[in-house]
């Protein structure tokens, strides 16, 4: 596999990845990515978004989701028609 250099991309920096790489992965451009660092290497997983659905609008689903779980949980099991 080549090396990459990493590049200034505005106030960013920026690995580009070659066609291989993003063959053997399996992603495209425009796919989402969510980065994590595990024993310091850098691991890109992708993330599948609904058609029409932004990713911080999902972000905060999932956040919400987090914090409420217990009370959603709940509501999952009320049923108006038990006594």
């Amino acid at each position: 596999m080549a090396l990459m250099k990493i590049r200034r991309q505005g106030r960013s920096l920026a690995v580009t990845l070659n066609a291989e790489t993003l063959r053997e992965a399996h992603l495209k451009e425009g796919d989402l990515v969510r980065p994590t660092v595990e024993n310091g290497r850098v691991v890109l997983d992708p993330v599948t978004v609904m058609p029409g659905v932004r990713p911080h609008v999902l972000e905060i689903g999932r956040r919400i989701i987090q914090e409420e779980r217990r009370l959603l949980q709940r509501l999952a099991e009320y049923d108006p028609k038990k006594p």
